[in-house]
């Protein structure tokens, strides 16, 4: 009997650490299963925003992030209703938010504030995101490749070398059904970038990149577009999380063979 007792604490302890050290966030479990959107008549998107501590920009990106979902899934689903705020002056989610006396942030945390929102809206649905600091990355490539031409054999004498740029942006996006309160999809959703470039050494200096705005302004646009797949996977063609935006026209070669941009 003490053994069991023993087990039987040693259980809930594991539990218990379990829980404090990967729980789910701000107590609500993942769910990735789609939400049913075919079937909602209207649905509001309230304004994504930027997670706490993030750079002004990212504020920015979440914001578009936003309104290019609710105008890519306005496209997709013509025969709802959709609301959203287009701009400073035609902001209804953001004007009833207001009038509520109510937080985007609050309203993401709490789906009975949600859905008290999307009832106000008269909306079946409620979808929201905050979005995190993207990570932004550049990596050389010291390794020196040769330039393959036509025949299959190395064209000219200068050689090259590679870099790589890349932008990852992630948000948790989160569905509430506004009639029964219920938060019906909760998971993160990310878009990774990639930028290749070759150039010969003695032109390194000449190089222009990608700079971080160039950049979180690709992930404006192709985040959203991860994201109505994520939601809607059976009627959109696949939207890849990695993209290859930018690879050298050429093959080049190095000591392991050809080189691929991947």
């Amino acid at each position: 009997m003490a053994r069991f007792f023993t087990l039987l604490f040693i259980s809930l302890l594991c539990i218990a650490m379990a829980g404090c050290i990967g729980g789910p966030e701000d107590g609500h479990i993942d769910i990735d299963t789609p939400p049913p959107i075919s079937d909602a008549k209207r649905i509001a998107i309230v304004p994504f925003f930027a997670k706490a501590g993030a750079a002004e920009d990212v504020g920015k990106l979440a914001g578009r992030v936003g309104v290019n979902l609710a105008t890519r899934l306005e496209l997709i689903f013509k025969e709802a209703e959709w609301v959203y705020d287009i701009s400073n002056k035609v902001k209804p989610v953001d004007d009833k938010l207001t009038e509520l006396g109510l937080t985007v942030e609050q309203v993401y945390a709490d789906p009975a504030l949600a859905a008290k929102l999307g009832q106000e809206l008269s909306a079946d649905m409620v979808i929201i995101g905050r979005v995190e600091e993207p990570r932004i990355t550049d990596q050389d490539y010291n390794q020196l490749l040769m330039k393959q031409g036509r025949q299959g054999g190395i064209s000219g004498t200068s050689t090259y070398i590679r870099t790589r740029l890349t932008a990852r942006g992630l948000t948790r996006v989160r569905v509430i059904d506004a009639n029964s309160g219920e938060m019906i999809f909760n998971n993160r959703i990310g878009s990774y970038l990639k930028y290749w470039y070759a150039y010969q050494t003695q032109q390194s200096e000449q190089q222009i990149f990608k700079s971080r705005m160039d950049r979180l302004a690709d992930l404006g646009k192709y985040l959203p577009l991860r994201i109505a797949y994520v939601l809607y996977p059976t009627g959109l063609k696949l939207e890849s999380e990695e993209q290859i935006l930018l690879k050298p026209d050429m093959v080049l070669k190095g000591t392991g063979g050809i080189v691929e941009f991947n």
